[in-house]
């Protein structure tokens, strides 16, 4: 006959279980996942960021330059003289009438041409540098009246540049 207390003993039911070492890897394991989880939406939110800045910052320099490349080459009335002419205020931009007028303009936050702010664009700003070149070699500026100006916007937001748009303007296309 078989001693039931005997039997007892030795059919010990094993439950699996997880050990402490087993649980502290899957919670280092799982923690991992969530750190680089977080970093990888960081990264996206961010470069998601720069994209709009970058896109923003391209149309504000092209709303400007578009403006000055319709300006007259050189002014239309008084003697064509390198920048502004008397009457032609620094700020509001609505008296410019040639290209030569936006020379050193810069406004923080951007403006329309009559004075008034752009909305929501605290934080940005926009300049312009205006120069006679050497037709023969665009990079080469120039001191004096040559035909040819190049003229060059920049766009930054809070201190960074975010565009800059070159284009050039010649007397030859008026």
């Amino acid at each position: 006959m078989i001693n039931a207390d005997h039997t007892r003993r030795g059919s010990r039911c094993l439950h699996p279980a997880f050990s402490l070492v087993e649980t502290a890897l899957s919670i280092l394991l799982v923690g991992g996942l969530v750190v680089a989880a977080l970093n990888t939406v960081g990264a996206s939110v961010a470069g998601r960021e720069f994209t709009r800045n970058r896109g923003r910052g391209d149309l504000l320099a092209h709303h400007l330059m578009s403006e000055i490349l319709r300006q007259s080459y050189q002014e239309p009335v008084d003697t064509p003289t390198m920048g502004r002419e008397s009457g032609e205020s620094g700020g509001s931009r609505s008296s410019y009438d040639d290209v030569d007028d936006y020379d050193g303009w810069a406004s923080s936050p951007p403006e329309e041409k009559n004075g008034s702010a752009l909305a929501d664009l605290t934080g940005w700003e926009r300049s312009v540098v205006v120069e006679f070149v050497d037709p023969n070699v665009l990079t080469t500026v120039s001191a004096t009246e040559t035909g040819v100006k190049r003229i060059t916007v920049t766009v930054r937001h809070h201190g960074v540049d975010k565009a800059s748009l070159t284009s050039i303007k010649t007397i030859a296309s008026e």
